[in-house]
Protein backbone atom coordinates (compact mmCIF):
# COMPACT_ATOMS: atom_id res chain seq x y z
CA UNK A 1 0.00 0.00 0.00
CA UNK A 2 2.73 2.56 0.95
CA UNK A 3 4.45 1.22 -2.50
CA UNK A 4 1.29 2.24 -4.80
CA UNK A 5 0.64 5.45 -2.69
CA UNK A 6 4.19 6.74 -3.51
CA UNK A 7 3.95 5.49 -6.87
CA UNK A 8 0.88 7.98 -7.36
CA UNK A 9 2.60 11.04 -5.60
CA UNK A 10 5.44 10.79 -7.83
CA UNK A 11 5.62 13.24 -10.26
CA UNK A 12 7.40 12.94 -13.75
CA UNK A 13 9.74 15.86 -14.59
CA UNK A 14 7.37 16.71 -17.81
CA UNK A 15 4.74 17.13 -15.80
CA UNK A 16 4.76 20.70 -15.06
CA UNK A 17 5.44 21.56 -19.28
CA UNK A 18 2.51 18.92 -20.27
CA UNK A 19 0.05 20.45 -17.38
CA UNK A 20 -0.96 23.19 -19.24
CA UNK A 21 -2.62 21.64 -21.60
CA UNK A 22 -4.50 19.69 -19.17
CA UNK A 23 -8.06 20.30 -18.34
CA UNK A 24 -11.03 20.81 -16.01
CA UNK A 25 -14.20 19.67 -18.04
CA UNK A 26 -18.32 20.32 -16.67
CA UNK A 27 -20.67 19.18 -18.54
CA UNK A 28 -24.44 20.33 -17.77
CA UNK A 29 -27.92 19.09 -18.61
CA UNK A 30 -30.92 21.28 -20.43
CA UNK A 31 -31.71 23.01 -17.15
CA UNK A 32 -27.78 24.15 -16.70
CA UNK A 33 -27.38 21.78 -14.12
CA UNK A 34 -23.74 20.33 -13.74
CA UNK A 35 -23.71 16.99 -15.19
CA UNK A 36 -20.28 15.51 -14.92
CA UNK A 37 -16.96 17.10 -14.35
CA UNK A 38 -13.63 14.77 -15.33
CA UNK A 39 -10.41 15.50 -17.37
CA UNK A 40 -9.96 17.14 -20.83
CA UNK A 41 -7.04 17.90 -22.97
CA UNK A 42 -5.78 19.83 -25.86
CA UNK A 43 -4.14 18.24 -28.74
CA UNK A 44 -4.46 20.74 -31.15
CA UNK A 45 -4.71 24.66 -32.48
CA UNK A 46 -7.50 26.49 -31.92
CA UNK A 47 -8.76 24.83 -29.14
CA UNK A 48 -9.20 20.93 -30.12
CA UNK A 49 -9.68 19.06 -27.04
CA UNK A 50 -10.73 15.28 -26.25
CA UNK A 51 -12.10 13.99 -23.21
CA UNK A 52 -14.35 10.55 -22.49
CA UNK A 53 -17.41 10.55 -24.08
CA UNK A 54 -19.25 9.54 -20.85
CA UNK A 55 -18.43 13.02 -19.44
CA UNK A 56 -20.45 14.31 -22.63
CA UNK A 57 -23.91 11.98 -22.79
CA UNK A 58 -26.85 13.89 -22.39
CA UNK A 59 -24.77 17.57 -21.83
CA UNK A 60 -26.71 20.34 -23.97
CA UNK A 61 -23.64 22.65 -22.76
CA UNK A 62 -19.87 22.06 -21.23
CA UNK A 63 -16.57 24.83 -19.91
CA UNK A 64 -13.17 24.07 -19.48
CA UNK A 65 -10.86 25.49 -16.54
CA UNK A 66 -7.18 25.33 -17.76
CA UNK A 67 -4.61 25.20 -15.86
CA UNK A 68 -4.06 29.04 -14.62
CA UNK A 69 -7.94 28.54 -13.62
CA UNK A 70 -8.95 30.43 -16.87
CA UNK A 71 -12.62 29.18 -18.27
CA UNK A 72 -14.03 28.90 -21.52
CA UNK A 73 -16.73 27.06 -23.05
CA UNK A 74 -16.98 24.17 -25.45
CA UNK A 75 -17.67 25.57 -28.99
CA UNK A 76 -18.83 22.60 -30.55
CA UNK A 77 -18.19 18.95 -31.20
CA UNK A 78 -15.52 17.86 -33.87
CA UNK A 79 -16.54 14.13 -33.35
CA UNK A 80 -17.47 11.25 -31.55
CA UNK A 81 -17.73 7.39 -30.86
CA UNK A 82 -19.32 5.53 -28.45
CA UNK A 83 -17.77 2.21 -28.71
CA UNK A 84 -13.95 3.61 -27.83
CA UNK A 85 -16.01 6.21 -25.50
CA UNK A 86 -14.06 9.33 -26.87
CA UNK A 87 -15.05 13.03 -27.89
CA UNK A 88 -13.36 15.43 -29.51
CA UNK A 89 -14.66 19.19 -28.98
CA UNK A 90 -13.35 22.69 -29.29
CA UNK A 91 -13.01 24.96 -26.88
CA UNK A 92 -13.71 28.95 -27.29
CA UNK A 93 -9.77 30.22 -26.86
CA UNK A 94 -6.79 31.16 -28.44
CA UNK A 95 -3.17 30.60 -28.15
CA UNK A 96 -4.09 27.42 -26.51
CA UNK A 97 -1.00 25.21 -24.82
CA UNK A 98 -0.98 21.67 -27.48
CA UNK A 99 0.17 18.38 -25.65
CA UNK A 100 2.40 16.53 -28.48
CA UNK A 101 1.39 13.46 -29.49
CA UNK A 102 2.80 10.33 -30.17
CA UNK A 103 2.94 8.97 -33.99
CA UNK A 104 4.26 5.05 -33.36
CA UNK A 105 3.25 2.32 -31.37
CA UNK A 106 4.19 2.06 -27.64
CA UNK A 107 6.37 -1.04 -27.50
CA UNK A 108 5.70 -3.72 -24.73
CA UNK A 109 6.74 -3.54 -20.61
CA UNK A 110 7.04 0.86 -21.31
CA UNK A 111 6.59 2.64 -18.27
CA UNK A 112 3.50 5.17 -18.65
CA UNK A 113 2.24 8.39 -16.95
CA UNK A 114 -1.30 9.00 -15.65
CA UNK A 115 -1.97 12.35 -15.33
CA UNK A 116 -4.79 14.21 -14.65
CA UNK A 117 -6.36 16.76 -11.91
CA UNK A 118 -7.96 16.14 -8.57
CA UNK A 119 -11.60 17.92 -7.62
CA UNK A 120 -9.68 20.72 -6.11
CA UNK A 121 -7.39 21.64 -9.85
CA UNK A 122 -4.11 19.63 -8.15
CA UNK A 123 -2.15 17.66 -10.68
CA UNK A 124 -2.31 13.77 -10.04
CA UNK A 125 0.29 11.36 -11.68
CA UNK A 126 0.18 7.58 -11.96
CA UNK A 127 2.88 5.29 -12.91
CA UNK A 128 1.45 2.42 -15.20
CA UNK A 129 3.40 -0.82 -17.26
CA UNK A 130 2.15 -1.75 -20.33
CA UNK A 131 1.41 -5.62 -20.32
CA UNK A 132 -0.73 -6.80 -22.93
CA UNK A 133 -1.88 -4.60 -26.48
CA UNK A 134 -4.64 -5.36 -28.86
CA UNK A 135 -5.26 -3.97 -32.81
CA UNK A 136 -8.20 -1.96 -33.37
CA UNK A 137 -9.24 -1.50 -37.06
CA UNK A 138 -6.33 -2.74 -37.92
CA UNK A 139 -3.71 0.54 -37.19
CA UNK A 140 -4.85 1.76 -33.65
CA UNK A 141 -4.05 0.43 -30.55
CA UNK A 142 -5.73 -0.89 -27.14
CA UNK A 143 -3.37 -0.97 -24.04
CA UNK A 144 -3.73 -3.36 -21.46
CA UNK A 145 -2.09 -2.27 -18.22
CA UNK A 146 -0.13 -4.15 -15.61
CA UNK A 147 -1.58 -2.38 -12.85
CA UNK A 148 -5.14 -1.05 -12.26
CA UNK A 149 -5.59 3.05 -11.38
CA UNK A 150 -8.09 4.92 -9.26
CA UNK A 151 -11.62 5.04 -11.21
CA UNK A 152 -11.21 9.10 -10.92
CA UNK A 153 -8.68 9.35 -13.38
CA UNK A 154 -10.43 7.65 -16.32
CA UNK A 155 -10.61 9.72 -19.12
CA UNK A 156 -6.87 11.31 -17.97
CA UNK A 157 -4.04 11.69 -20.81
CA UNK A 158 -1.43 9.02 -20.52
CA UNK A 159 2.08 9.43 -21.42
CA UNK A 160 5.36 8.00 -21.86
CA UNK A 161 8.63 8.23 -20.66
CA UNK A 162 9.43 11.15 -22.86
CA UNK A 163 6.68 12.98 -22.06
CA UNK A 164 4.85 12.48 -25.51
CA UNK A 165 1.30 11.53 -25.26
CA UNK A 166 0.13 8.52 -26.36
CA UNK A 167 -3.48 7.73 -25.13
CA UNK A 168 -5.89 8.17 -23.33
CA UNK A 169 -6.88 6.08 -19.99
CA UNK A 170 -9.96 4.07 -20.01
CA UNK A 171 -11.91 2.15 -16.84
CA UNK A 172 -11.19 -1.29 -16.06
CA UNK A 173 -12.43 -4.36 -17.40
CA UNK A 174 -11.70 -7.46 -15.36
CA UNK A 175 -8.63 -6.65 -12.89
CA UNK A 176 -7.06 -3.91 -15.34
CA UNK A 177 -7.28 -0.87 -16.97
CA UNK A 178 -6.68 0.05 -20.60
CA UNK A 179 -5.36 2.96 -22.65
CA UNK A 180 -6.80 3.86 -25.73
CA UNK A 181 -4.00 4.88 -28.59
CA UNK A 182 -4.44 9.08 -29.05
CA UNK A 183 -4.44 8.16 -32.64
CA UNK A 184 -7.35 7.18 -32.96
CA UNK A 185 -8.70 10.83 -32.37
CA UNK A 186 -7.86 11.23 -35.63
CA UNK A 187 -10.82 8.66 -36.92
CA UNK A 188 -13.34 11.30 -34.78
CA UNK A 189 -14.80 13.65 -37.84
CA UNK A 190 -18.22 15.04 -39.15
CA UNK A 191 -19.38 12.72 -41.84
CA UNK A 192 -22.34 13.43 -43.71
CA UNK A 193 -22.89 9.57 -43.26
CA UNK A 194 -21.12 8.91 -39.94
CA UNK A 195 -20.56 4.98 -38.50
CA UNK A 196 -23.27 3.86 -36.36
CA UNK A 197 -21.53 4.22 -33.43
CA UNK A 198 -20.48 8.03 -34.19
CA UNK A 199 -24.41 8.86 -34.67
CA UNK A 200 -25.03 6.67 -31.52
CA UNK A 201 -22.77 9.25 -29.45
CA UNK A 202 -23.28 11.89 -31.44
CA UNK A 203 -27.30 11.53 -31.23
CA UNK A 204 -26.72 11.85 -27.13
CA UNK A 205 -24.80 14.70 -27.32
CA UNK A 206 -27.05 17.79 -27.46
CA UNK A 207 -23.90 20.83 -27.56
CA UNK A 208 -23.76 22.12 -31.12
CA UNK A 209 -21.87 20.37 -33.61
CA UNK A 210 -19.21 21.35 -36.41
CA UNK A 211 -19.62 20.33 -39.91
CA UNK A 212 -17.63 17.96 -42.24
CA UNK A 213 -14.18 19.26 -43.23
CA UNK A 214 -15.23 20.02 -46.77
CA UNK A 215 -17.90 21.98 -47.94
CA UNK A 216 -19.25 19.45 -50.71
CA UNK A 217 -19.86 16.87 -47.72
CA UNK A 218 -21.04 19.67 -45.07
CA UNK A 219 -24.02 20.33 -47.52
CA UNK A 220 -24.67 16.56 -47.65
CA UNK A 221 -24.81 16.63 -44.02
CA UNK A 222 -27.02 19.56 -44.11
CA UNK A 223 -29.72 18.15 -46.31
CA UNK A 224 -29.54 14.86 -43.91
CA UNK A 225 -30.36 17.04 -41.02
CA UNK A 226 -32.49 19.13 -42.64
CA UNK A 227 -35.15 16.35 -42.48
CA UNK A 228 -34.65 15.55 -38.47
CA UNK A 229 -33.21 18.89 -36.94
CA UNK A 230 -35.32 21.52 -35.39
CA UNK A 231 -35.28 24.82 -36.95
CA UNK A 232 -33.09 26.03 -34.32
CA UNK A 233 -30.85 23.35 -34.87
CA UNK A 234 -30.91 23.74 -38.19
CA UNK A 235 -29.89 27.78 -38.02
CA UNK A 236 -26.85 27.20 -36.12
CA UNK A 237 -25.64 24.64 -39.01
CA UNK A 238 -26.16 26.53 -41.91
CA UNK A 239 -24.80 29.88 -39.66
CA UNK A 240 -21.94 27.72 -39.00
CA UNK A 241 -21.62 26.61 -42.86
CA UNK A 242 -21.87 30.47 -44.13
CA UNK A 243 -19.15 31.44 -41.51
CA UNK A 244 -16.92 28.92 -42.78
CA UNK A 245 -17.33 29.24 -46.06
CA UNK A 246 -18.92 32.91 -47.25
CA UNK A 247 -18.35 32.19 -51.08
CA UNK A 248 -20.23 29.12 -51.00
CA UNK A 249 -23.51 30.57 -52.47
CA UNK A 250 -25.76 27.45 -51.35
CA UNK A 251 -25.54 28.29 -47.86
CA UNK A 252 -27.46 31.19 -48.25
CA UNK A 253 -29.84 29.67 -49.95
CA UNK A 254 -30.29 26.60 -47.67
CA UNK A 255 -30.22 29.13 -44.72
CA UNK A 256 -33.25 31.05 -46.66
CA UNK A 257 -35.22 28.27 -45.79
CA UNK A 258 -35.27 28.27 -41.57
CA UNK A 259 -35.62 31.95 -41.63
CA UNK A 260 -38.83 31.76 -43.66
CA UNK A 261 -39.88 29.43 -41.28
CA UNK A 262 -39.35 31.60 -38.77
CA UNK A 263 -40.85 34.08 -40.32
CA UNK A 264 -38.21 36.27 -40.30
CA UNK A 265 -38.33 37.10 -44.51
CA UNK A 266 -36.33 40.73 -44.71
CA UNK A 267 -33.13 38.18 -43.79
CA UNK A 268 -34.02 35.25 -46.00
CA UNK A 269 -34.69 37.56 -48.83
CA UNK A 270 -31.10 39.36 -47.73
CA UNK A 271 -29.75 35.83 -47.86
CA UNK A 272 -31.46 34.97 -51.30
CA UNK A 273 -29.91 38.42 -53.09
CA UNK A 274 -26.65 37.66 -51.85
CA UNK A 275 -27.21 34.01 -52.82
CA UNK A 276 -27.47 35.51 -56.53
CA UNK A 277 -24.63 37.58 -56.72
CA UNK A 278 -22.28 34.11 -55.69
CA UNK A 279 -24.35 31.54 -57.56
CA UNK A 280 -22.35 30.55 -61.20
CA UNK A 281 -25.46 29.19 -62.89
CA UNK A 282 -28.25 32.29 -62.87
CA UNK A 283 -30.49 30.86 -64.53
CA UNK A 284 -30.98 27.66 -61.98
CA UNK A 285 -30.40 30.50 -59.34
CA UNK A 286 -33.15 32.58 -60.18
CA UNK A 287 -35.50 29.46 -60.31
CA UNK A 288 -34.19 28.43 -57.41
CA UNK A 289 -35.46 31.50 -55.72
CA UNK A 290 -39.00 31.65 -57.33
CA UNK A 291 -39.13 28.47 -55.90
CA UNK A 292 -38.59 29.12 -52.47
CA UNK A 293 -41.35 32.03 -52.87
CA UNK A 294 -43.86 29.79 -54.63
CA UNK A 295 -43.21 27.26 -51.43
CA UNK A 296 -43.68 30.37 -48.82
CA UNK A 297 -46.89 31.53 -50.22
CA UNK A 298 -48.43 27.97 -51.29
CA UNK A 299 -47.48 26.18 -47.45
CA UNK A 300 -46.85 29.13 -45.23
CA UNK A 301 -49.35 32.14 -46.22
CA UNK A 302 -49.86 33.65 -43.48
CA UNK A 303 -48.16 35.99 -41.96
CA UNK A 304 -48.19 37.60 -45.60
CA UNK A 305 -44.44 39.19 -46.61
CA UNK A 306 -45.54 42.48 -48.42
CA UNK A 307 -42.20 41.51 -50.96
CA UNK A 308 -42.90 38.06 -51.90
CA UNK A 309 -45.98 37.48 -54.47
CA UNK A 310 -47.01 34.90 -57.49
CA UNK A 311 -45.75 38.34 -59.92
CA UNK A 312 -42.42 38.28 -57.97
CA UNK A 313 -41.68 35.28 -58.41
CA UNK A 314 -42.66 34.82 -61.76
CA UNK A 315 -40.37 37.71 -62.60
CA UNK A 316 -37.43 35.49 -61.38
CA UNK A 317 -38.76 32.48 -63.30
CA UNK A 318 -38.45 34.78 -66.81
CA UNK A 319 -35.47 35.92 -65.92
CA UNK A 320 -34.32 32.44 -65.65
CA UNK A 321 -35.93 31.65 -69.51
CA UNK A 322 -34.08 34.75 -70.60
CA UNK A 323 -30.67 33.57 -69.58
CA UNK A 324 -31.74 29.79 -70.67
CA UNK A 325 -32.65 30.95 -73.81
CA UNK A 326 -29.41 32.39 -74.63
CA UNK A 327 -27.77 29.60 -74.19
CA UNK A 328 -26.76 27.12 -77.21
CA UNK A 329 -30.14 24.84 -77.98
CA UNK A 330 -29.54 21.48 -76.61
CA UNK A 331 -31.70 18.68 -74.82
CA UNK A 332 -30.58 19.94 -71.71
CA UNK A 333 -31.42 23.50 -72.39
CA UNK A 334 -35.18 22.37 -73.54
CA UNK A 335 -35.40 20.15 -70.29
CA UNK A 336 -34.46 23.08 -68.06
CA UNK A 337 -36.60 25.39 -70.27
CA UNK A 338 -39.75 23.06 -69.45
CA UNK A 339 -38.71 22.80 -65.61
CA UNK A 340 -39.14 26.85 -65.34
CA UNK A 341 -42.22 27.16 -67.31
CA UNK A 342 -44.00 24.39 -65.46
CA UNK A 343 -42.72 26.48 -62.06
CA UNK A 344 -44.30 29.42 -63.88
CA UNK A 345 -47.69 27.85 -64.95
CA UNK A 346 -47.97 26.76 -61.00
CA UNK A 347 -47.56 30.08 -59.55
CA UNK A 348 -49.88 31.28 -62.80
CA UNK A 349 -52.38 28.23 -60.82
CA UNK A 350 -51.72 29.76 -57.50
CA UNK A 351 -52.40 33.31 -58.14
CA UNK A 352 -56.15 31.91 -60.20
CA UNK A 353 -54.66 32.91 -63.73
CA UNK A 354 -55.89 29.73 -64.74
CA UNK A 355 -56.01 30.67 -68.43
CA UNK A 356 -52.55 31.84 -68.46
CA UNK A 357 -51.63 28.38 -66.90
CA UNK A 358 -53.70 26.51 -69.36
CA UNK A 359 -51.77 28.08 -72.45
CA UNK A 360 -48.06 26.93 -70.61
CA UNK A 361 -49.59 23.56 -69.67
CA UNK A 362 -50.80 22.96 -73.30
CA UNK A 363 -47.88 24.05 -75.25
CA UNK A 364 -45.48 22.18 -72.99
CA UNK A 365 -48.02 18.76 -73.54
CA UNK A 366 -48.05 19.47 -77.49
CA UNK A 367 -44.14 19.36 -77.54
CA UNK A 368 -43.95 16.16 -75.43
CA UNK A 369 -46.99 14.69 -77.77
CA UNK A 370 -48.94 14.20 -74.67
CA UNK A 371 -47.58 13.54 -71.36
CA UNK A 372 -49.89 12.29 -68.37
CA UNK A 373 -48.73 14.69 -65.83
CA UNK A 374 -49.30 17.81 -68.26
CA UNK A 375 -52.97 16.54 -69.03
CA UNK A 376 -53.76 16.42 -65.61
CA UNK A 377 -52.50 20.10 -65.05
CA UNK A 378 -54.31 20.69 -68.32
CA UNK A 379 -57.94 19.24 -66.43
CA UNK A 380 -56.93 21.35 -63.26
CA UNK A 381 -56.47 24.58 -65.11
CA UNK A 382 -60.02 24.11 -67.16
CA UNK A 383 -62.07 23.13 -64.10
CA UNK A 384 -60.35 26.33 -62.63
CA UNK A 385 -61.48 28.62 -65.74
CA UNK A 386 -64.92 26.48 -65.08
CA UNK A 387 -65.00 24.51 -68.66
CA UNK A 388 -67.52 21.79 -68.77
CA UNK A 389 -67.28 18.71 -67.17
CA UNK A 390 -66.81 16.92 -70.25
CA UNK A 391 -63.72 19.30 -70.78
CA UNK A 392 -62.48 18.97 -67.53
CA UNK A 393 -62.49 14.91 -67.88
CA UNK A 394 -61.21 14.82 -71.34
CA UNK A 395 -57.44 15.41 -70.71
CA UNK A 396 -57.66 12.81 -67.84
CA UNK A 397 -59.31 9.95 -70.09
CA UNK A 398 -56.12 11.14 -72.73
CA UNK A 399 -54.34 10.72 -69.93
CA UNK A 400 -55.33 7.43 -68.85
CA UNK A 401 -55.00 5.89 -72.43
CA UNK A 402 -51.46 7.19 -72.81
CA UNK A 403 -51.30 4.46 -69.48
CA UNK A 404 -52.10 1.37 -71.84
CA UNK A 405 -53.72 -1.89 -70.47
CA UNK A 406 -53.82 -3.55 -67.82
CA UNK A 407 -53.10 0.25 -65.92
CA UNK A 408 -50.09 0.65 -63.85
CA UNK A 409 -50.11 1.46 -60.42
CA UNK A 410 -48.84 5.09 -61.15
CA UNK A 411 -52.62 5.52 -63.13
CA UNK A 412 -54.32 5.83 -59.43
CA UNK A 413 -54.08 9.23 -59.10
CA UNK A 414 -55.62 9.92 -62.53
CA UNK A 415 -58.11 7.31 -62.08
CA UNK A 416 -59.65 8.85 -58.35
CA UNK A 417 -59.35 12.81 -59.39
CA UNK A 418 -62.03 11.30 -62.33
CA UNK A 419 -64.09 9.77 -60.40
CA UNK A 420 -64.39 12.91 -58.16
CA UNK A 421 -65.10 14.52 -61.21
CA UNK A 422 -67.96 12.24 -62.02
CA UNK A 423 -69.11 12.62 -58.07
CA UNK A 424 -69.25 16.37 -58.80
CA UNK A 425 -71.28 15.99 -61.75
CA UNK A 426 -73.58 13.92 -60.74
CA UNK A 427 -72.83 10.83 -62.60
CA UNK A 428 -72.74 8.78 -59.35
CA UNK A 429 -72.60 5.06 -60.67
CA UNK A 430 -69.81 6.15 -63.19
CA UNK A 431 -67.73 7.56 -59.85
CA UNK A 432 -68.11 4.20 -58.07
CA UNK A 433 -66.59 2.49 -60.88
CA UNK A 434 -63.29 4.94 -60.98
CA UNK A 435 -63.06 4.70 -56.75
CA UNK A 436 -63.29 0.39 -57.20
CA UNK A 437 -60.44 0.77 -59.86
CA UNK A 438 -58.37 2.85 -58.04
CA UNK A 439 -58.74 0.54 -54.86
CA UNK A 440 -57.74 -2.34 -57.13
CA UNK A 441 -54.78 -0.59 -58.28
CA UNK A 442 -54.25 0.78 -54.73
CA UNK A 443 -54.38 -3.33 -53.65
CA UNK A 444 -56.70 -1.82 -51.10
CA UNK A 445 -54.26 -0.20 -49.12
CA UNK A 446 -56.35 2.94 -48.93
CA UNK A 447 -57.66 5.13 -46.56
CA UNK A 448 -60.41 5.28 -44.13
CA UNK A 449 -61.08 9.07 -46.08
CA UNK A 450 -61.49 6.83 -49.21
CA UNK A 451 -64.14 4.31 -47.81
CA UNK A 452 -65.85 7.30 -46.36
CA UNK A 453 -66.30 9.25 -49.74
CA UNK A 454 -67.33 6.07 -51.64
CA UNK A 455 -70.13 5.55 -49.25
CA UNK A 456 -71.54 8.81 -49.88
CA UNK A 457 -71.34 8.25 -53.58
CA UNK A 458 -72.80 5.32 -53.24
CA UNK A 459 -75.94 6.78 -51.36
CA UNK A 460 -76.11 9.14 -53.95
CA UNK A 461 -75.90 5.84 -56.79
CA UNK A 462 -78.89 4.54 -54.77
CA UNK A 463 -76.36 1.72 -53.52
CA UNK A 464 -76.99 1.31 -49.86
CA UNK A 465 -75.77 -1.72 -49.05
CA UNK A 466 -72.39 -1.14 -50.68
CA UNK A 467 -72.14 2.05 -48.57
CA UNK A 468 -72.79 0.47 -45.21
CA UNK A 469 -69.81 -2.08 -46.17
CA UNK A 470 -67.70 0.85 -46.69
CA UNK A 471 -68.83 3.39 -43.58
CA UNK A 472 -68.16 -0.13 -41.64
CA UNK A 473 -64.13 -0.21 -43.47
CA UNK A 474 -63.87 3.47 -42.40
CA UNK A 475 -64.97 2.79 -38.77
CA UNK A 476 -63.07 -0.24 -38.46
CA UNK A 477 -59.86 1.75 -39.57
CA UNK A 478 -60.58 4.60 -37.89
CA UNK A 479 -62.66 4.00 -34.79
CA UNK A 480 -62.16 7.38 -33.05
CA UNK A 481 -63.49 9.18 -35.50
CA UNK A 482 -67.02 10.46 -34.87
CA UNK A 483 -68.59 11.30 -38.58
CA UNK A 484 -67.74 7.82 -39.16
CA UNK A 485 -70.09 7.07 -36.96
CA UNK A 486 -72.82 9.72 -37.22
CA UNK A 487 -72.75 8.72 -41.36
CA UNK A 488 -73.11 4.83 -39.95
CA UNK A 489 -76.65 6.30 -38.14
CA UNK A 490 -77.53 8.37 -41.34
CA UNK A 491 -76.90 4.94 -43.24
CA UNK A 492 -78.95 2.94 -40.86
CA UNK A 493 -81.97 5.47 -40.68
CA UNK A 494 -82.31 4.91 -44.33
CA UNK A 495 -82.38 0.87 -43.81
CA UNK A 496 -84.56 1.03 -41.09
CA UNK A 497 -82.84 -0.39 -38.59
CA UNK A 498 -83.65 2.45 -35.48
CA UNK A 499 -81.21 0.16 -32.87
CA UNK A 500 -78.10 0.29 -35.00
CA UNK A 501 -78.69 4.48 -35.78
CA UNK A 502 -79.11 4.44 -31.92
CA UNK A 503 -76.00 2.67 -31.16
CA UNK A 504 -73.98 4.40 -33.69
CA UNK A 505 -75.01 7.96 -32.20
CA UNK A 506 -74.13 7.03 -28.99
CA UNK A 507 -70.85 6.35 -29.92
CA UNK A 508 -70.57 9.55 -32.28
CA UNK A 509 -71.16 11.42 -29.16
CA UNK A 510 -69.26 9.04 -26.89
CA UNK A 511 -66.19 10.39 -29.21
CA UNK A 512 -67.56 14.10 -29.33
CA UNK A 513 -70.69 15.59 -27.37
CA UNK A 514 -70.76 18.65 -29.39
CA UNK A 515 -72.14 16.93 -32.64
CA UNK A 516 -75.45 18.29 -33.73
CA UNK A 517 -76.08 15.86 -36.01
CA UNK A 518 -75.81 12.75 -34.43
CA UNK A 519 -78.93 14.49 -31.92
CA UNK A 520 -81.21 14.98 -34.65
CA UNK A 521 -80.44 11.45 -36.07
CA UNK A 522 -80.87 10.14 -32.28
CA UNK A 523 -83.74 11.60 -31.97
CA UNK A 524 -85.72 10.86 -35.35
CA UNK A 525 -84.65 7.04 -34.30
CA UNK A 526 -86.58 7.31 -31.23
CA UNK A 527 -89.38 8.99 -33.25
CA UNK A 528 -89.36 5.89 -35.49
CA UNK A 529 -89.53 3.60 -32.64
CA UNK A 530 -92.51 5.30 -30.80
CA UNK A 531 -90.16 7.11 -27.96
CA UNK A 532 -91.26 10.59 -28.12
CA UNK A 533 -90.10 11.49 -24.77
CA UNK A 534 -86.35 10.58 -25.80
CA UNK A 535 -86.93 11.87 -28.69
CA UNK A 536 -88.10 15.08 -27.95
CA UNK A 537 -85.23 15.20 -25.59
CA UNK A 538 -82.57 14.93 -28.42
CA UNK A 539 -84.12 16.86 -30.58
CA UNK A 540 -84.62 19.64 -28.05
CA UNK A 541 -80.29 19.63 -27.63
CA UNK A 542 -79.93 19.95 -31.32
CA UNK A 543 -82.56 22.89 -31.46
CA UNK A 544 -80.03 24.56 -28.39
CA UNK A 545 -76.75 23.83 -30.37
CA UNK A 546 -78.65 25.88 -34.21
CA UNK A 547 -80.21 23.24 -35.60
CA UNK A 548 -82.85 24.27 -37.80
CA UNK A 549 -83.64 20.75 -39.36
CA UNK A 550 -84.24 19.69 -36.09
CA UNK A 551 -86.86 22.16 -35.44
CA UNK A 552 -88.56 21.45 -38.14
CA UNK A 553 -88.70 17.51 -36.98
CA UNK A 554 -89.81 18.26 -33.79
CA UNK A 555 -93.17 21.02 -35.04
CA UNK A 556 -93.87 18.26 -37.42
CA UNK A 557 -93.86 15.39 -35.69
CA UNK A 558 -94.52 16.62 -31.79
CA UNK A 559 -95.68 19.79 -31.74
CA UNK A 560 -99.27 19.73 -33.58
Amino acid sequence: MCWVALMASAQPKFASKVSRGILSLNTYDRQGNLLHQGTAFYVGTDGEAIADYRLFKNAYQASVVDANGKQADVDCILGADGTYSLVRFRVNTKGNAVIPSVTTVQPMKSTLFVLGRSDKGAMESVQVTIADTALIQGKYVYYGLGNQVDEALVGAPVFNQSGTLMGILHPQMGNRNYVLDIRFKDELKMAAFPTNSASVALGNIFIPKALPDTSEEALVYLYTKSRSASNDEYMEMVNRFVATYPKNAEGYLRRATPLIDLTRFDEADRDLQQYLALVENKAFGNYNVASLIFNKLRLQPEPAYEKWNEDVAIGYVDKALAINATQPASDEQKSESAQFRILKAQLLMNKQDYEGALTLYEALNDEKGGVPVYLYAISMAREGRGDSIEAVIEPIDSALAKFGTPMPADAANYIIRRGQLYANAGKYREAVLDYNQYAYLMNNQVSPVFYYERSQIEVNARMLQQALEDIDKAIELAPREPLYHVERAALAVRASMFDECIQSCQTALQLNPNIIDAYRILGYAYLQKGDKTTARQNLQKAIDMGDEAARMLMNTYLDK
